[in-house]
C-alpha cells in the first residue's frame, strides 16, 4: 500500500478496478494515463488479464460470475445488455452450473458476432425502457423484456414456470414490450402468458368453472361462497368435504398471497376438508385433465347436476 501511495497511477487503477467488480476497460486505462506500451507490458507480466478484446481483469482471472457478465456486455459495447438465460440467472430465476458456467448471453442492435464464452443475439429494437442498469455498471434486460426474449426459445409450459419466478409480474410492461416486437418467434406464447396473467374477475372465473364442470359432466357444488373452517370457500361439496378454491389472481402477487393461501389450506385440512385450488388456465373446456382429478376427489359415479 505504501508503494501505491507513492504511485498515483497505480492507486487510481486499483480504485477504478475495485469500483468495477475487478474489471478495467481499455478506455479506463487510457483515461487514467496508462500508455499503450505500458498496457501491453502489464498484460505480458500478468498484472492485467485480457478477458475479451479491450476488457481486462486486474491481477487475476478468478473473477465473480457477475463480473463475467459485465465483461461480456462491455466487450459487445454500444447498447448491449445481459439477456436470455444469463439474465434469468442474474435475477435468480434459474441456476447455472458454477463448475461449468455456460456462455454469457448478450443482446444488442449492433452487428456483432459471437465469440468464445459470449453468445450475441441481434435485435432490431432495444429501447432504454427495456433495460435496467445495476450499480451503474451492468445493463440487463428488464423482467418483461427477458420474458419476451425467452418466449422465443421456450415451450409455453417452461415460459409459464419461468414467469412464476419474479417477485412481481409486470403485466403492463409485458404488454408494452410485446406490442413493440411483433412477429417474434414466441409471439403466440407471450400472448398466451399475458392472457393467463389477467386478473380475471371472480365472477368470470366462477362462470368458467361452472361451464367446465357442466362440459365434463361433473356434479356442481352444493354451496358457493360460504364460510367453511374460518374461510369463505368458493365451491363446497358437503358430503365429500371437498372445497374448490378458484384462484382469480392468475399470477399471485407472490409471497404475501401465497402465504395466506397456505394458511387457508391448513385451516381446511385441520377441520377435515380437502382443498383443491384451480386456476383459469386449468379450466380450459377442451382439457379433461382436471375433470379426471375431480372425479377421483368426488369418488366417481355421482349423478351430475347441471343447475347452479
Amino acid at each position: 500500500m505504501e508503494h501505491l501511495a507513492r504511485n498515483p497511477l497505480e492507486l487510481a487503477i486499483v480504485e477504478r478496478a475495485e469500483a468495477q467488480w475487478g474489471l478495467l476497460h481499455r478506455a479506463d486505462l487510457l483515461e487514467l494515463g496508462l500508455g499503450v506500451s505500458a498496457l501491453r507490458y502489464r498484460v505480458a507480466t500478468g498484472r492485467l488479464h485480457p478477458l475479451h478484446p479491450g476488457v481486462f481483469a486486474l491481477g487475476h482471472r478468478a473473477i465473480s460470475r457477475r463480473a463475467g457478465y459485465l465483461a461480456a456486455v462491455w466487450w459487445c459495447g454500444g447498447d448491449a445488455a445481459l439477456a436470455g438465460e444469463s439474465a434469468t440467472a442474474f435475477y435468480g430465476w434459474t441456476r447455472e452450473d458454477a463448475d461449468h458456467p455456460p456462455p454469457v448471453h448478450v443482446v444488442t442492435t449492433r452487428a456483432r458476432s459471437s465469440r468464445p464464452g459470449v453468445v450475441v443475439h441481434r435485435t432490431r429494437s432495444l429501447p432504454p425502457e427495456d433495460v435496467l442498469t445495476f450499480e451503474r455498471l451492468l445493463r440487463v434486460t428488464g423482467t418483461a423484456r427477458t420474458l419476451v426474449d425467452r418466449a422465443d426459445r421456450l415451450s409455453y409450459r417452461a415460459l409459464r414456470a419461468l414467469a412464476d419466478a419474479p417477485r412481481a409480474f409486470p403485466k403492463a410492461e409485458l404488454q408494452r414490450v410485446h406490442a413493440g416486437l411483433p412477429g417474434r418467434a414466441g409471439w403466440s406464447r407471450t400472448e398466451r402468458l399475458i392472457a393467463s396473467e389477467d386478473a380475471h374477475a371472480k365472477s368470470a372465473l366462477e362462470r368458467r368453472a361452472t361451464a367446465y364442470l357442466v362440459r365434463h359432466e361433473i356434479r356442481l357444488p352444493d354451496r358457493r361462497n360460504e364460510r367453511v373452517a374460518g374461510n369463505v370457500a368458493d365451491c363446497i361439496y358437503d358430503d365429500e368435504r371437498l372445497v374448490l378454491e378458484l384462484d382469480s389472481r392468475a399470477h399471485h402477487a407472490r409471497r404475501r398471497e401465497m402465504l395466506e393461501d397456505k394458511r387457508r389450506d391448513r385451516r381446511y385440512l385441520l377441520a377435515g376438508w380437502t382443498p383443491v385450488r384451480l386456476m383459469w388456465e386449468e379450466l380450459d373446456p377442451d382439457d379433461p385433465f382436471v375433470a379426471g382429478e375431480l372425479r377421483r376427489f368426488l369418488a366417481g359415479g355421482l349423478s351430475t347436476r347441471c343447475a347452479v
